[in-house]
């Protein structure tokens, strides 16, 4: 037998790529994947963002609870769509202490019963008895409560 014939299943040419028929196949697979999953994924980005406008807010009132506690003054929180503010009392007005932006950032409508949070220096909560947060976009919505005690309650 000569040595060419039994080397020659070794040396087979090799297919290399994809044809034009399988490349269809796997690209309309994907288009209706993509076409089941697009629109479950619009609902999930409503969630993240309501979610971390929500956890802005608690943070906001959080902070500013703190700071009337540890520096034993009052403090307030302004609630607004453009931004979250702590402000500190300086003995005849409010001086800015921090601020950040609002639930505007997040493309979330913000609806609030009362927009300034005041905390007295042993951390309770004056004005209105409780105040209603609500944090709304598409179909998703985050409603917080802050009783008089400075707690947040999320619903």
């Amino acid at each position: 037998m000569p040595v060419e014939h039994s080397l020659l299943p070794l040396f087979r040419p090799m297919r290399r790529g994809l044809t034009l028929a399988e490349l269809m196949v796997v690209l309309a697979i994907l288009a209706m994947v993509m076409a089941v999953t697009l629109p479950r994924l619009a609902g999930v980005r409503d969630w993240i963002a309501v979610d971390a406008a929500a956890q802005e807010v608690t943070a906001a009132i959080s902070v500013a609870r703190s700071a009337a506690v540890m520096q034993g003054t009052r403090s307030r929180t302004v609630i607004a769509a453009d931004s979250l503010r702590i402000d500190r009392w300086q003995g005849d007005s409010w001086g800015d202490l921090q601020r950040w932006p609002g639930p505007d950032r997040h493309r979330v409508a913000l609806e609030v019963s009362n927009p300034v949070v005041v905390f007295d220096p042993i951390g309770l909560a004056s004005g209105l008895s409780n105040t209603k947060v609500v944090l709304r976009r598409g179909t998703h919505v985050a409603t917080l409560t802050v009783s008089r005690l400075g707690r947040v309650k999320r619903w």
